[in-house]
């Protein structure tokens, strides 16, 4: 039997408001990569009022369940030009957060995710979706360009911004 016992068939469940303290301890993984000691940033305290604070289930999100243990999840955040988080291009293109618990890395549930989170902005309405890449997280940048986010030229704090743009 392996890590996640018998059952271990990948499903996406959309985000509750039950998921919320999920949601943080995913909003901790982005901020250290995945790794359990990894340091945190001096204003960890000050994103997680914006990243896990302001997040509500109906702006969209999603966990990744590999049999009965929560392997990663995304969010969508809708930030304004007021208050928004790294990834903020212009209002109405969300800003997705993801992250995938270590143990999952290298089984495609970042892109599976990635994919989920972009088709609920477009079927939302929004034009494009957007993300921030901290420069040191090559692995994720490969990824985001793989699925089509382009950098716009906007660095925020050392991070990258990038986007995927809808077709119409």
């Amino acid at each position: 039997m392996g890590i996640d016992g018998p059952r271990t068939e990948l499903r996406f469940v959309p985000t509750t408001e039950s998921d919320r303290t999920y949601i943080a301890r995913l909003n901790f993984l982005t901020d250290t990569f995945g790794d359990e000691f990894g340091d945190l940033p001096d204003d960890f305290d000050q994103w997680v009022d914006y990243y896990v604070g302001t997040w509500r289930p109906e702006n969209g999100g999603l966990i990744a369940w590999k049999g009965n243990v929560p392997a990663g999840g995304a969010w969508l955040l809708w930030g304004t030009d007021d208050e928004h988080g790294f990834g903020h291009v212009v209002e109405g293109v969300p800003e997705v957060a993801i992250a995938v618990e270590r143990r999952y890395a290298g089984l495609n549930i970042g892109a599976q995710l990635l994919e989920a989170a972009a088709d609920m902005a477009r079927a939302a309405g929004a034009p494009a979706i957007s993300l921030s890449v901290a420069p040191e997280n090559e692995r994720a940048r490969r990824l985001y360009v793989r699925l089509g986010y382009e950098p716009t030229g906007k660095v925020v704090e050392g991070h990258c911004v990038m986007m995927k743009q809808f077709a119409v």
